[in-house]
């Protein structure tokens, strides 16, 4: 298999293994991001030849999904859908544009103090229960909702407890603006893996908007400390600098 295609076993279809390096031609070290029977030597593995995807378009919005592309919010199941492989190329360096529009939030002490510039990135910092969600909730209301231009919104939820990803989604919905809005959810009990592509899973969504819909996309992680983490937790196994993974 070539690096990051995916893995299965014979016996256990559910089984879902990405390579991520070889340590010789018939060894090779793989992420196992998902399992539900013991594994044991001996065991026959399937290569699916085709990498990690994950669905993209339209039918996202409003939904709530895991890296698998797995519904989590209990509504019904995707349909039609598209896919992408998260392990996408580089972009070439003549593509990157440098941001010079301030992107208008229409939230004054913002766009005065700290005005956050189309393309670029921004981090909000605070402790437990001073308003980072509502503020991003006011964030994506006035970007998203209320321009007349075509914006849509991509949340990664990476690291998240349940009970966090819950609380953001009623509150988008209270607030009318989850139809606008597609979230990734890798959550706290996931394995390092899974939470480490959760956030690429969730930027393959947001850049088929950007690219291929030709959308304005406000894209939003949640946290960046927790996916810095996981991919500590994998460079620790790999043996690595994780800025390497």
């Amino acid at each position: 298999p070539a690096i990051n295609e995916i893995l299965t076993l014979e016996k256990d279809p559910t089984a879902i293994l990405e390579v991520y390096s070889s340590s010789s031609d018939e060894s090779f070290y793989c992420f196992l991001l998902r399992h539900s029977k013991p594994l044991q030597r001996g065991m026959k593995v399937l290569n699916t030849n085709k990498p990690l995807v994950v669905p993209v378009g339209r039918s996202l919005l409003g939904r709530v999904i895991n890296v698998f592309g797995e519904p989590l919010d209990g509504g019904a199941a995707l349909k039609d859908l598209k896919y992408a492989p998260i392990s996408a190329t580089n972009v070439p360096y003549d593509h990157i544009v440098v941001p010079t529009v301030v992107l208008e939030t229409g939230i004054k002490v913002i766009d005065f103090f700290s005005p956050i510039l189309k393309g670029s990135r921004v981090g909000l910092f605070g402790g437990a229960g001073v308003g980072k969600t509502i503020l991003l909730t006011e964030i994506i209301h006035n970007v998203v909702i209320l321009q007349k231009e075509e914006n849509l919104s991509v949340f990664a939820g990476v690291g998240e407890r349940a009970r966090e990803g819950h609380e953001l989604h009623q509150t988008l919905k209270a607030s009318n603006v989850l139809q606008k809005v597609a979230l990734v959810f890798g959550q706290m009990g996931e394995n390092a893996a899974v939470r480490f592509r959760t956030a690429m899973a969730a930027i393959t969504v947001a850049e088929h908007f950007r690219d291929v819909e030709k959308s304005n996309i406000l894209f939003f992680i949640d946290n960046m400390f927790r996916f810095a983490q996981a991919g500590y937790e994998l460079g620790t196994l790999m043996n690595q600098i994780p800025s390497q993974d």
